[in-house]
This record gives structure tokens, sequence and C-alpha cells, in this order.
């Protein structure tokens, strides 16, 4: 089936969802210029999640123990690429599905933030996000300003391009309880987060989007077949391939950025000339 009639079926379930939900992964945040972690030149094809404490990189970091080597080039390049990220079109046609009052909860497992800064004001991150600190003494949470954790970003590459142990536990000290704080981000073997909250929205829904995402990382990559048993109809728009076609309605390969306008506008019509 050619895109165009593909599009049709999907701005068609989207125009009559009473309760869309959207499932998102990496290949929705890689439109912004944000590397994936698993695919071909992703950052655990160049980095080796082993020299990094296992993937949980930001605790041995801040925890004042020594610094593997391979932290300076995955901390430098990581501050660097998401300062240049902003919301892409895929993240703003999320945000104007949720101004119409179709979308009700993003679902996501980025922790890049780019739905919020896009406008969406519900977003389950079962994987947390870069912006949130967690203080390692209280568990008091906290959110960052754009241009503040940029800013100790930058500071703490030039702490571990100098050794300086100390140094990087005084940019990180930012609790009031004086407790030194890492990013709310899940590592290797950590729990995910809120993920009955996910789980229920996602059984809640009578349609799901899913959007860039391989199916790979679980308990995530579960979300779907929730979605499907409690009922819902699913979607999905991916530019490497549909990876639930066992689920789905409808099935798009290509770019969110790309496709998912196209589906918001002839949605956007069909609420305007249509009753469903």
């Amino acid at each position: 089936m050619d895109q165009n009639r593909l599009i049709e079926e999907a701005a068609t379930y989207i125009a009559r969802a009473r309760k869309l939900v959207a499932f998102t992964g990496a290949g929705v945040s890689a439109e912004s210029g944000i590397p994936t972690f698993r695919d071909p030149g992703g950052l655990w094809d160049r980095f080796d999640p082993v020299e990094l404490g296992g993937g949980d990189i930001f605790t041995s970091l801040f925890s004042g123990a020594k610094v593997p080597q391979a932290a300076i080039g995955f901390v430098s390049e990581m501050v660097e690429v998401l300062e240049r990220a902003h919301p892409n079109p895929g993240h703003l046609a999320l945000a104007e599905l949720e101004r119409m009052g179709i979308l009700r909860t993003v679902i996501t497992q980025n922790i890049d933030n780019l739905h919020r800064e896009a406008g969406n004001t519900d977003v389950i991150e079962v994987h947390g996000n870069i912006y949130r600190l967690a203080c390692m003494v209280c568990g008091n949470r906290f959110m960052l300003e754009r241009e503040e954790l940029f800013a100790m970003g930058r500071e703490l590459v030039e702490m571990l391009r100098a050794g300086d142990i100390q140094g990087i536990i005084k940019v990180a000290s930012r609790c009031g309880c004086g407790g030194v704080c890492r990013p709310d981000v899940v590592g290797f073997g950590e729990p995910v987060q809120d993920m009955p909250r996910a789980i229920s929205e996602a059984q809640r829904a009578d349609v799901l989007l899913i959007l860039g995402t391989s199916g790979m990382v679980y308990p995530a990559a579960y979300i779907p077949e929730y979605a499907r048993k409690a009922g819902a109809r699913l979607v999905e728009i991916n530019a490497t391939g549909c990876y639930f076609q066992d689920l789905l309605e409808v099935g798009i390969v290509g770019k969110t950025g790309e496709v998912l306008p196209r589906v918001l506008e002839r949605a956007k019509d069909l609420r305007n000339y249509s009753v469903f």
C-alpha cells in the first residue's frame, strides 16, 4: 500500500480517537541530532558500557570513585549533542495533537526533555530525564533549566579532563541537604520509572501511536502489547521499519518528523469536516 493511503488510514484512527496515547523511542530524538544508543554508530557502539560503570556512569562519576577514561569522551559528547538538540516537527506535531484535545499522554523512553520543550504536558519518562537531578543522600528530585544544565555539564567536562574528583563532587553538590546529585536517568540494572502508570495509560488508550522505537528495550517494549490487549488500535511510524507488525492497524515506514505532520494535517481536516 502506498504511503499516502497509509497516512489517510492513520489520520482516520487519530481523528476518531478519544484518548490517544503516544509511545516514543530513540528514533524520534535521532531526528533532532541525538544519536541512538544501540544502532550502528550509536553510543553503545562507540563506548563500552562496561568501561562506563555498566551504563550507570552517573552514580560512579558523582560518588568520588575513580573516573574511567572513557567517561570524558562520553560525557563531553552527551553535553554537546543535547545542547544542540531542539524539538523537531515530530515533537511539535505531538504537542499540537495535545492542544487539539486528542493526545492525552506521551510515554517515552527518551531522556532528553524534548517532548516537554515542544509543549506536551503529560509525559511519562520511563528511563528518566537528564534535566532532572536526584540527590544520592536524601532522594530529593528537582528540574534544572536548560542553561543551568549545560553550564553544569560544561563545568563537569572540564573537571573530568583535569581529573579533579573533588571538583566533580562540588559541581554535583546541588541539593539543599548538601548531598551530591546525579542526573535522574535509568542506568543498566536499575528499575524503570513510572512503569505502572505507563501501563495504566496504555490500557486506557483507544489508539496507541508508536513512534521511533525498535521494541528491543524491556520492560518498556511491552507497552504496545498492554494497549492491544485492552482493545486499543495501534498505529506505528518508524524510519527503520515497523517492529510491532502483529499488533498494528497501520504501519508506516518513514521519519516521524516527516510523516506525523502530514498525518496531523489530514486528521485536522477529518475532525473539521466529519462527524465521528
